[in-house]
Parts: structure tokens; sequence; C-alpha cells
């Protein structure tokens, strides 16, 4: 089983962006030290672009991706994956996430109830596409 280990500082920050952003999905990166690639060192918060069902999907703009990118290679950096939220829902991918996932990226999901956050997993696609749970680590 693969794995993904952030700080608890980190899935705060997470926590907190599906809180401020509830009743709306929230989206960002996850980004990583290119030499320790599993391990998450910082978070990006990405602007929701859905206009038409934003409690329900999130879309990222290609452009802010983009410039995140060429940002984090300048930087030393790697975006090892997505986080977002389902207000309301469990923590679990929907079919439409799978849909849009890319591969070998993790992708967290929290649920947000009421505006508290309660669950967050992590997710990466095997090579028929679907969706395989992560162990996630905490470190110190």
């Amino acid at each position: 089983m693969s794995s993904i280990t952030l700080s608890q500082e980190i899935m705060d920050q997470i926590y907190a962006h599906g809180e401020e952003s509830y009743p709306y999905e929230c989206c960002g990166a996850l980004i990583a030290e290119q030499a320790n690639g599993s391990e998450v060192s910082e978070i990006r918060k990405l602007k929701n672009i859905n206009k038409d069902s934003p409690k329900t999907r999130y879309n990222i703009d290609p452009m802010d991706l983009m410039n995140l990118e060429d940002e984090l290679d300048e930087a030393g950096l790697v975006m090892i994956g997505i986080y977002h939220s389902h207000p309301d829902h469990p923590a679990k991918p929907s079919e439409y996430d799978r849909n849009h996932a890319w591969p070998n990226l993790s992708y967290m999901v929290m649920r947000t109830t009421k505006g508290v956050t309660e669950e967050i997993t992590s997710w990466t696609l095997d090579s028929n596409k679907q969706f395989i749970e992560e162990t996630i680590n905490i470190s110190s």
C-alpha cells in the first residue's frame, strides 16, 4: 500500500481550507521537495473555478497549474497531489473525481460537514484507473 506523509501543521492547514470554503468545495496542491517525493512540505491553495456546481465539483484553472509548476520547478519542488473537500459528503473520491484524476498523484479528499472537517482520506489511481486508498502518515 502506498502512503503519503505530512505534518500535523499541514494537515491542520488543509482542514482549515475546507472549513473556510464551506459550503463550496476547496482545492489545493500538495507539494514536496524533489528529493523526498512522498512527504508533503507545503500546500498551495488553488481557486475552485467551477461556476456551475461549486458545492459538488471543483475545477482548477489550467493556467494556475502551469504557473504553479513553473514556480515549483524553479524552487526544486514538485506537486505530488491534489486535495479537495466534499461538503456534507463522504471523504471518498467520486466518479467525477476518478474521471478527472491523473496517474502518479495523490488525491486527498476531506469530508466537511456543516463547516467542520471530520475526516480525510488519500487515494492514488492504479493501472486500471481505479482509486486505491493510501495510508496517511503524520510526521512529528
